[in-house]
């Protein structure tokens, strides 16, 4: 049946073929008129960054998040910092300076106004009875009451040590700083514009006397956006680099333009189906779709260079146009429906993110196919033949194949490189199991270690319990649930449960609240924080926080109106793999007691950005271990029924499989967590070795019909696909290399460090890898003396000449 398939698959290849060249200029006018209509839809593309679509929105905490944003707050939050350089906060300056940044930052766009905290914030409350009984609350400072005097000061202290809502969270313990946050409001977020407001606000309020620090997702985003201009620069800087290497190796003119007209073509093709689409130009996936624009001009380099091969042998400019796509068609379609389809199988992945690259990007891919494959060839049948048919690099082949006859054409040498292709995957095997799903250091991996971000981040960490929150939700089935005494106990022992971790740094929920206020409530007795025995009790002193405010809504941080959800919140330094793996376990372990204990509870995680990195890590394990097994089983396939050869299948694929264990040895031992920007580099980068394997082992093919002896066959297919496949990887490299250098956001420099190793690792291993294989085990479907397609072929030519 698979013979069958195929012999269809490649008679329909072959009409395909015989069509293009009987009408080249009908075809080339047609991908013209299409370039024109993506290249129309190109001004509609947008580059923005969009926060939700890293999270795999079908997950159960996410699916949490999205609820407990809504009362809340989200991940999504600005954090600065004020650090006085001697003394403490408490002095008139100081406390005038925070409550400029807290104002500052109240007026942020797309801040949510109910959800700003802060020392100086009206919402920060400090709650007690005049001398009637009744609760009262004063903000803690006002900066229209004038300057605070000494005693002022002291007790301003006394009160902001006494209250555990403030003091270790917007006040850190040695009260040398204070805290600002504020959540954004998600759907309405301008990272740009709120970036650019929250610097300006940040050199309004720098002096000598003080330290400002900002840290959060979207502060996060808004300095991958001050890198915008960077990005575009550095591809132009690998554009001209790129076209310098085709100078270089070609000097000759259609060897130079065609491959640059490819790379103009398909990423016009790509960027307007983005935008046509309306899928986002990710800042942070920009290397992806670069790579994929060189890849084109790798398989435009296959076609040139064929073509002057031919050239060089029928003195034909049409004859060698034909020729060089008869013998590249087949393997170069193959090799670019592997490559599409290998990038296209990130839709399995469960973030959006990973859908919409999957879309685009697989477009893009397999729009090489026109754009290049068919373009080049066609191009070269209607242009003026070249004056020179000389090869002009025949030198180098000759050297190529010399060195071959010496080491991987012969048996000895064949079985060593198996040998040693053996002994490295055992070798890797032990990095790879350091592998974390997830972050492997503190602050972003995205930006460089000294930067201001992470530099930011890691001092309010040191002076605070924390600022990578979890968010944990209690809810009650019936209205009024949490008022419920043995509700509230529970809600208190997980928070001592977690507070078994000894890098908890802070906890806060309603209980906390209730016990203030019950203490305040007995004359300010330290005996009496204790939470009472009845519902209607708890009631009562919940009610009697929310009147003592003036200002609505003074519980919500805490509880829903309804009072049947409850939001804790733990405070952590990191959200490492490894942090975040045991604070996830904790919490289950707390909510799997608690709901065993308490009919009608349910405890849900996960809010905060410690909630949603664990679900995105979650979600990558399942992605991971579906996403780049899809790709090795898609690409065995296809070339199995291609070449109706499971032999061919397990071939092609043997290098793949090689260059990723390299590839996550590589990540284990220099410490690169997969994470949601990982994952797609590892697809397309597992994705590029078929394009190495399959020319190798179609020319091997090719040339075995022609000398009938694998030893010169192999080294025939080195000499001349071997130096293609250095040149067009080293193409490869060049559409990446430069990030490593010029990028000033480390995730790129990192993703274009892995992505030129498994480059690197892709050739070599197709270039050992394949030949060596086929001279110790001599698979049937190379050896054989027919070549069905040939013959095909052939009565297709017979039977319309009849």
């Amino acid at each position: 049946m698979i013979k069958s398939f195929a012999d269809r698959l490649i008679a329909q290849i072959i009409r395909a073929e015989e069509w293009l060249f009987a009408n080249p200029k009908i075809v080339l006018g047609m991908i013209l008129l299409v370039t024109l209509g993506f290249a129309a839809a190109i001004p509609q593309l947008k580059v923005y960054s969009d926060f939700s679509d890293l999270l795999p929105q079908n997950h159960p905490y996410i699916k949490t998040y999205n609820q407990l944003k809504e009362n809340f707050g989200g991940a999504n939050m600005v954090v600065m910092a004020v650090e006085v350089k001697e003394g403490t906060i408490f002095n008139n300056d100081t406390l005038k300076l925070i409550e400029k940044a807290t104002q500052g930052v109240d007026n942020l766009p797309s801040v949510n106004h109910n959800l700003v905290s802060s020392l100086t914030h009206r919402s920060s409350r400090k709650i007690y009875l005049d001398e009637t009984g009744a609760f009262l609350s004063d903000t803690f400072y006002d900066s229209n009451n004038g300057e605070l005097s000494e005693a002022q000061l002291t007790q301003l202290q006394k009160d902001v040590t006494a209250n555990p809502t403030i003091y270790g969270l917007l006040v850190s313990p040695d009260m040398k700083a204070a805290l600002i946050k504020a959540q954004l409001n998600e759907g309405d977020i301008d990272y740009e514009k709120t970036f650019g407001a929250l610097m300006q606000l940040r050199s309004e309020l720098t002096d000598d006397k003080h330290n400002l620090y900002t840290t959060g997702n979207p502060v996060l985003t808004g300095w991958v956006y001050t890198y915008l201009d960077q990005l575009v620069a550095i591809m132009a800087y690998t554009l001209a680099l790129l076209t310098l290497l085709l100078i270089v190796y070609f000097r000759r003119f259609y060897g130079i333009a065609l491959p640059l007209l490819g790379i103009a073509l398909s990423s016009i093709w790509g960027l307007g189906f983005m935008a046509m689409v309306g899928i986002n130009l990710e800042p942070l996936s920009l290397p992806i779709p670069f790579l994929i624009a060189a890849r084109a001009t790798s398989h435009g380099v296959q076609l040139v260079v064929r073509y002057y091969e031919e050239l060089a042998i029928v003195k034909n400019g049409k004859k060698a146009a034909r020729n060089a796509l008869e013998a590249l068609f087949r393997p170069g379609s193959l090799a670019i429906i592997v490559d599409a389809l290998g990038i296209a199988v990130l839709v399995l992945g469960a973030a959006p993110f990973n859908y919409k690259l999957g879309i685009a990007a697989g477009f893009w891919g397999f729009s090489v196919i026109f754009t290049v494959h068919f373009m080049v060839p066609l191009a070269l049948t209607i242009l003026p033949q070249p004056k020179n048919t000389k090869n002009e690099n025949q030198g180098i082949r000759d050297a190529l194949g010399s060195i071959t006859s010496k080491t991987v054409a012969r048996f000895n040498g064949a079985l060593t490189v198996l040998i040693a292709t053996v002994a490295f995957s055992a070798a890797g095997l032990y990095y790879v199991k350091d592998v974390q799903m997830g972050e492997s250091e503190p602050g972003s991996p995205i930006l460089n270690r000294d930067h201001d971000y992470n530099l930011g981040t890691k001092a309010i960490n040191d002076l605070f319990p924390g600022s990578e929150e979890l968010h944990v939700l209690a809810r009650t089935a019936e209205k009024g649930g949490i008022k419920r005494p043995e509700v509230m106990a529970a809600i208190e022992k997980f928070q001592a449960h977690m507070l078994s971790d000894p890098e908890l740094g802070g906890t806060k929920a309603i209980p906390g609240v209730v016990r203030v206020v019950n203490r305040l409530l007995h004359n300010d007795d330290p005996r009496w924080a204790q939470l009472p025995d009845n519902e209607a009790e708890v009631g009562g002193l919940m009610f009697a926080y929310q009147v003592s405010s003036p200002i609505p809504g003074a519980l919500k941080e805490f509880v829903t109106p309804d009072e049947n959800e409850a939001n804790m919140v733990f405070y952590y330094k990191d959200h490492k793999a490894s942090t975040i793996n045991r604070i996830v376990a904790l919490a289950e372990e707390g909510k799997r007691i608690a709901e065993a204990e308490v009919p009608g509870l349910t405890i849900e995680l996960g809010g905060g950005i410690i909630g949603v990195t664990a679900a995105a890590n979650q979600a990558l394990h399942t992605d991971h271990m579906i996403i780049i097994p899809a790709v090795m089983i898609m690409a065995f396939t296809l070339v199995m029924v291609y070449y109706r050869s499971v032999h061919a299948g397990w071939l092609m694929i043997m290098p793949m499989l090689f260059a990723t264990l390299m590839t996550y040895a590589y990540m284990g031992a220099f410490g690169i967590g997969i994470s949601v920007n990982t994952v797609p580099v590892i697809a397309v980068g597992v994705g590029v070795g078929i394009d190495y394997a399959v020319y190798f082992m179609d020319r091997i093919r090719e040339e075995m019909h022609v000398v009938k002896n694998i030893k010169q066959a192999v080294i025939n297919a080195v000499a001349s696909t071997g130096y293609a496949v250095s040149f067009t990887a080293a193409t490869l490299i060049a559409g990446v290399v430069l990030w490593i250098f010029m990028s000033d956001l480390r995730f790129q420099s990192d993703a274009a460090v892995l992505l030129s190793f498994m480059l690197i690792v892709n050739a070599i291993a197709a270039m050992l890898i394949v030949p060596a294989w086929c001279v110790v085990f001599k698979p049937r479907f190379v050896m054989g003396e027919v070549r069905q397609e040939k013959a095909q072929a052939a009565d297709l030519k017979l039977a319309k000449a009849a």
